[in-house]
């Protein structure tokens, strides 16, 4: 998570409660929020990416046949269904595979890919990562 110095306590901890700064914060105007449009990756992955630098979230279901490398540590929640994941690291004689279900949290680590196999048809995942910035070396 990013680092943050923009915290203003109203009143949810014992610590010091700055009523007047929280009060001039606040607005009262409606509007819409925005809304940004996923986009779908090659490989089939719906990836959500927010207008903020420190975080994305990738949708992985049962049509998607790989779990691609990202230049960052990532977790990885199963909310439905199971698969069996089977790391694609070309320098391992003997792959690792592991069962995941409905549940399961997995830390990704940095640059680790894996082939999804024997998904079921109501597999669903989604993983939380930071993206790499744009131009710089991964």
């Amino acid at each position: 998570m990013a680092l943050s110095d923009n915290t203003i306590r109203a009143g949810l901890t014992p610590k010091f409660k700055d009523v007047p700064t929280l009060c001039s914060s606040l607005t009262y105007r409606m509007y819409s929020p925005p809304i940004f449009e996923p986009k779908t990756l090659p490989d089939g992955v719906i990836e959500y990416g927010p207008p903020v630098d420190e975080f994305a979230v990738h949708k992985i279901d049962c049509k998607v046949s790989t779990l691609r490398p990202i230049s960052a540590g990532s977790i990885l929640i199963i909310v439905a269904g199971s698969a069996l994941l089977e790391n694609s690291d070309d320098q391992q004689e003997q792959p690792q595979k592991c069962q995941v279900a409905q549940g399961a949290v997995l830390f990704v680590p940095k640059d680790f890919g894996a082939l999804l196999y024997d998904a079921s048809a109501d597999f669903l995942a989604f993983r939380s990562f930071t993206p790499s910035p744009p131009n710089s070396p991964k």
